[in-house]
């Protein structure tokens, strides 16, 4: 029918969309998926707070001079932030493919398939989380990018939205 299952840690393929989830899909992917986003969402009053503000300064250090390399510095809480999205099944080293597959280029169109996300495009919103966590590694400034445009925010709503998690903040 239109699931496939896990692979390792990735997240639950939904293809060939019929109208809806029957209930036992729908109970099934929020059973699998709501602990996970239970550890994420309680970052939603701190992101709202940050959202369009600086997280993260270039530590210069005392005597460094202005030619001398820098270094990133990050509020804490956007380390624990990313240290636990890293240890839940919302991360995938294939978020590139969901890019790809969806044509998604910019902030904005990130931000709009965010929002029509349905439970059927956990795939759609992982991918997205996966691209500012583990794509962040490498290039420090996308974890600051996602706090300052508010994607790990919108992620985070409708994870909340989409998997009942009612009061957790």
């Amino acid at each position: 029918m239109g699931l496939s299952h896990m692979v390792g840690r990735n997240v639950v393929v939904i293809q060939n969309h019929p109208q809806d989830l029957d209930i036992d899909a729908r109970k099934k992917l929020i059973k699998e998926y709501q602990p996970d986003a239970k550890l994420l969402v309680r970052y939603i009053s701190w992101l709202e707070q940050k959202r369009g503000a600086a997280v993260m300064n270039s530590y210069e250090g005392e005597g460094v001079q202005k030619t001398a390399f820098t270094f990133p510095v990050y509020d804490s809480a956007l380390l624990g932030f990313v240290k636990a999205a890293k240890t839940t099944r919302f991360i995938t080293r294939n978020y590139q493919y969901v890019y790809n597959r969806n044509r998604i280029k910019t902030a904005e169109q990130e931000k709009q398939m965010i929002r029509k996300a349905t439970l059927r495009d956990l795939e759609i919103l992982s991918g997205i989380l996966s691209r500012y966590v583990l794509g962040g590694m490498t290039k420090s400034v996308l974890w600051a990018q996602g706090v300052e445009n508010g994607v790990f925010l919108e992620i985070l709503y409708k994870l909340r939205e989409l998997l009942e998690i009612n009061g957790q903040q």
